[in-house]
């Protein structure tokens, strides 16, 4: 890969997801928006006040006369001058949109998850290496400032052995879509199995490696997805206890939430994103605020992809590779529940 003194992006999708990221490549040093597609005229125009998601203020207008506007991916893909497309689609247009783009030579960003099932999602890792560019998905909670803190004093053994931890994710049914609101059909969303939990799913793969099996309750969502579902997963006799639930079966008066608690042996550190920042509990009784990373979790996750390919090294995050991981855990997950059986991994 040759360096180069700044990575263009062009955004496909002008959603939620995609005035999220719009706003976070803004700030990151050497990359630049260059293009948006999408095939709403409003939106062609600037006009981002109606897009909305489950945090964070709508998109606003935006000044786009130095931004080429093209209506679909397929022509963005076509410009020269585009190094990286950043696909903010519904899950179900993934493998496409992403085959398509890579077969351009252009390096792509997928959002969560890489797919709905494993085949697509090797079939665009199979057109990635084919290609001879990079297909990254974006698992952002590990840049989440409360998840890259534990996750570096898990490393660091800076508390001794990871004893025991829980997850927790949880949120009314999504309803910001817009137009047919895809996000109701579990066919097209992989239920909150696949759009909501995999959040945690990825960290977990993220931060302890693949467990040797998993044990899941849910509740259903038809077609064989789930609304909600509470996981064990086994990492030995000598490995730590974790469970995780997850689900937006939650009414709507009640805010997103994300929380952990984790047990190791010389500190308890919970996190609730409602009502604790991440707070360590120590053996003698006292108790601390942790001194979180101050990068964003969406710049940061961002600047890890394009750095490296300014730098022209090859990326070792956010990886096609490593979020089909995540996909087969999830599904795995799935299986145990609908069965009620555990699932075996590896």
């Amino acid at each position: 890969m040759a360096a180069t003194k700044q990575v263009r992006v062009g955004i496909a999708g002008i959603g939620f997801m995609g005035v999220t990221h719009y706003g976070a490549f803004g700030k990151i040093p050497g990359a630049k928006v260059v293009a948006i597609a999408d095939n709403d005229p409003k939106k062609q125009a600037g006009d981002w006040t109606g897009i909305r998601g489950n945090f964070g203020s709508g998109g606003g207008k935006v000044d786009l006369s130095n931004t080429k506007v093209f209506e679909s991916y397929q022509e963005m893909a076509k410009d020269p001058d585009i190094d990286l497309i950043d696909l903010c689609l519904p899950t179900p247009l993934h493998k496409k949109a992403a085959v398509h783009c890579l077969k351009a030579g252009k390096h792509v960003l997928v959002e969560k998850p890489i797919a709905l099932n494993l085949e697509d999602a090797s079939s665009m890792i199979k057109a990635s290496k084919k290609s001879g560019s990079h297909l990254f998905v974006g698992h952002v909670l590990r840049f989440f400032p409360e998840y890259r803190y534990l996750k570096k004093v898990y490393d660091e053994g800076k508390y001794g052995k990871l004893l025991a931890a829980h997850f927790r994710r949880m949120i009314a049914k999504p309803n910001w879509s817009g137009g047919e609101n895809w996000f109701s059909d579990p066919k097209k969303t992989g239920g909150a199995t696949l759009d909501l939990h995999i959040h945690d799913a990825d960290f977990i793969l993220h931060l302890l490696g693949e467990p040797k099996s998993v044990e899941s309750r849910g509740v259903p969502a038809g077609h064989g997805m789930f609304d909600y579902l509470t996981n064990q997963y086994h990492y030995g006799k000598k490995g730590p206890i974790v469970s995780c639930e997850g689900g937006w079966i939650a009414t709507a008066a009640l805010p997103f939430e994300q929380s952990y608690e984790v047990y190791f042996e010389e500190a308890s550190i919970f996190f609730n994103s409602s009502t604790q920042p991440v707070t360590i509990y120590k053996p003698d009784g006292k108790k601390e605020k942790a001194r979180l990373p101050k990068e964003d979790g969406f710049y940061a996750e961002l600047k890890a992809i394009i750095d490296p390919l300014k730098k022209g090294e090859e990326p070792q995050d956010l990886l096609g590779t490593s979020a089909r991981r995540s996909l087969a855990l999830c599904l795995a997950e799935q299986k145990s529940a609908k069965t009620g059986k555990p699932v075996k991994l590896g």
